[in-house]
């Protein structure tokens, strides 16, 4: 047990989630205190061992079932032959969506598992020894099974009691809420047949754990974007809590000779006790300039929301948006009841189109510089949020430094690969010159990175 549990501490550090070795040593200890063949039991009290952060509970969950599969706790299923059908299950195929209809509508899990198992045993194909992640066999099985005609089913028994367009909406909702159910059962038992063939190290390797930091911006699927979604405004307590601290560090005032010379004097005339000036902090202000065109669309969104929910840290937080025009935004996020409306306001009434609708930075970088210069000071940051492709227009690099010159620092946060910097139309080498620091901000982890290290 202790050496499954090792690895499963080192397939979570592998996927991101810190574990240290104090905390590995709490979950050992754990393992004397509970029934570890209770699986609840033992899954609660290792997360609480070995999470900290509530947005690594699913990544967690994931690994946990790879590791502490149900078959090594549950003998008497193991020895369940799915080639040998029991009495009520299904004899064909045709009859597969019609059972686990029934089973879902029932919430029988018992006869759920049976047929899932059934299912996967007959469709998913599944190749002992073969080095295949199991998404590949649990889309196999679910390409099998009729889903829309099961969905269909859900939705008729459903609302056979509806009395209205809302009950039937909530029905339609608990149908889709069951089909998940349906396709999480699958995913369970394809994981736990290739743990059983594999091992949950190997089976480890293939699940691709991606932390919803780490899950890169521009190329999200809609689900990942979710799931960011939900992690943006934690990260931002976060950040926020750690600039507030980093803000007093560095704020603690200067030293006082007068006052310090004149406490000297009951020390001998020995500065034995420094008294310091009451510190002055001031907030930075923040100009947040952002390509929002359709190729870093997504990055554009998590930098602007981030930092507004942030804005507390900061005296001043402004937002420009551009393609090849620039327009303040700023007023949109100010009256906008969430960042789903505020970027519905950005896109539909920003000023951000002058001629093609193609990036054009030197061109924004000129007319942000013309509009707005005379807003920049000694306290104003800038931060460019681009991949710098000028789609071959003039770069205009002379005007970034002017905006350099102006402001207190200039930064530039590019969601490309460092890899690809320079390359075809991509022109940020002539713009980090003059930038303070040029950062590869792909990810969340990233644009946290940037933000705890320069601001």
């Amino acid at each position: 047990m202790l050496e499954l549990l090792v690895g499963f501490a080192t397939a979570l550090r592998a996927s991101g989630i810190s574990c240290s070795q104090s905390e590995l040593i709490d979950a050992s200890q754990i393992l004397g205190e509970i029934d570890f063949l209770n699986r609840d039991e033992l899954r609660d009290s290792l997360r609480s061992a070995m999470v900290k952060d509530p947005l690594h509970i699913e990544a967690f969950d994931r690994l946990f079932d790879v590791f502490f599969s149900l078959r090594s706790f549950d003998s008497a299923e193991s020895e369940d032959d799915p080639g040998n059908p029991k009495e009520g299950d299904y004899q064909d195929d045709i009859d597969l969506t019609d059972f686990l209809a029934k089973a879902l509508l029932q919430n029988d899990r018992d006869k759920l598992s049976r047929y899932v198992r059934q299912a996967v045993s007959r469709f998913g194909g599944i190749e002992k020894g073969r080095a295949v992640s199991g998404l590949y066999y649990a889309y196999r099985t679910l390409r099998q099974i009729d889903l829309d005609r099961l969905l269909a089913l859900l939705e008729g028994a459903l609302d056979l009691e509806s009395g209205s367009d809302f009950d039937r909406k909530l029905h339609k909702l608990d149908a889709k809420r069951l089909i998940d159910l349906l396709k999480a059962q699958v995913t369970k038992e394809v994981t736990e047949l290739l743990v059983e063939d594999r091992g949950p190290v190997a089976v480890a390797k293939t699940l691709a754990v991606t932390l919803p930091e780490d899950i890169e911006i521009v190329r999200a699927s809609r689900e990942e974007l979710a799931r960011m979604q939900r992690t943006v405004e934690p990260l931002a307590r976060k950040l926020a809590a750690r600039l507030a601290q980093k803000h007093r560090s560095q704020n603690r005032g200067q030293v006082d000779m007068r006052k310090t010379m004149r406490a000297s004097l009951s020390y001998g005339g020995t500065p034995v006790e420094l008294v310091t000036k009451p510190p002055r902090p001031h907030k930075p202000e923040i100009f947040l300039v952002t390509d929002v065109s359709g190729s870093v669309a997504s990055f554009s969104r998590f930098t602007m929301q981030l930092v507004f929910a942030m804005s507390s840290q900061f005296s001043k937080v402004r937002s420009f948006a551009f393609i090849d025009e620039v327009d303040e935004v700023t007023s949109y996020f100010n009256s906008a009841s969430d960042i789903n409306e505020a970027m519905r306001l950005v896109n539909t009434q920003a000023k951000v189109v002058w001629l093609d609708g193609h990036s054009d930075y030197g061109r924004c970088l000129e007319s942000f510089w013309e509009r707005y210069h005379s807003d920049l000071t000694r306290r104003s940051s800038v931060i460019i949020c681009g991949d710098a492709r000028n789609n071959y227009h003039s770069a205009k690099p002379e005007v970034l430094k002017l905006i350099k010159g102006a402001s207190k620092h200039l930064y530039w946060l590019n969601p490309e690969p460092h890899a690809y910097w320079n390359s075809g139309d991509s022109v940020i080498s002539s713009y980090a010159q003059y930038c303070d620091g040029v950062y590869e901000v792909r990810s969340l982890r990233h644009l946290e990175r940037f933000i705890t290290e320069a601001i």
